[in-house]
């Protein structure tokens, strides 16, 4: 009973160490059922797939769809079709609404 709870206790800490290195727990949790001890010392020599901010260069893990994705860009709303633009952009890219016309107001 006892080896049960110390196999199960490993491959649960493994693959809470692989998930928070962005890697798949229920992946890294049959290798620590199938390794035990040495899934766990496995799984913390390896590096972590997440990228900590440094420097000009940021990339970031998206644990969903498992890719890594450059930082989201500022954005404004179009007025016209409410698509996020980008801020620098002149022109809406799904309607062609002009950013940099200026309206007259008419005085009255």
């Amino acid at each position: 009973m006892e080896f049960f709870i110390v196999w199960l206790g490993c491959a649960a800490v493994t693959a809470a160490i692989g998930s928070s290195k962005g890697r798949s727990g229920v992946g890294w949790f049959f290798i620590g059922a199938i390794l035990g001890i040495f899934g766990i010392i496995l799984v913390a020599c390896l590096p972590s797939l997440e990228t900590r901010p440094s420097g000009r260069s940021r990339t970031y893990y998206d644990h969903a769809a498992g890719v890594r994705t450059l930082p989201p860009s500022p954005a404004k709303k179009c007025p016209d079709c409410a698509e996020d633009v980008k801020v620098d952009a002149r022109i809406c890219r799904f309607c062609r609404h002009d950013f940099t016309a200026v309206r007259s107001v008419k005085a009255s």
